[in-house]
């Protein structure tokens, strides 16, 4: 089974059907909700044809439900929701808001699981890492 994942603001489930449903806002203003796979360390997204954007572009991510602004306070360019296992088990979850960057980090405690060949950018703004995928 896949993990549930939540705004951190509001609680919110993001998933719908298969997938993790964002909002999201490009540079020039263009907005539409995006899809991520609820897999970590899977970095299929998909963008509808409203979103003007282009790899390495910044993306403002929000809650569809809530509207707050999903970025983290690690890194700029990260953002972050909550994911919660079958067992009901919290955590935080960090990835990239820069459109083709594959970087994802697993906060358990104080333990961080680093996932993607980007990951490196920030690792040093969490502690402890356990593992490099």
């Amino acid at each position: 089974m896949t993990n549930k994942y939540l705004c951190p603001k509001c609680r919110s489930l993001l998933i719908v059907g298969n997938n993790v449903v964002i909002s999201a806002k490009a540079n020039d203003g263009s907005e539409g909700l995006i899809t991520l796979s609820p897999i970590i360390g899977d970095y299929n997204i998909t963008f509808p044809p409203t979103l003007n954007i282009s790899t390495g572009d910044l993306l403002a991510l929000f809650c569809p439900v809530c509207h707050q602004d999903l970025a983290s306070a690690k890194h700029i360019n990260l953002a972050m929701l909550i994911s919660m296992d079958d067992n009901g088990k919290e955590f935080e979850l960090f990835f990239s808001r820069i459109v083709g960057e594959r970087s994802t980090v697993k906060m358990i405690g104080e333990y961080a699981e680093l996932f993607g060949e980007d990951v490196y950018k920030y690792q040093d703004h969490f502690s402890k890492p356990r593992q490099m995928f």
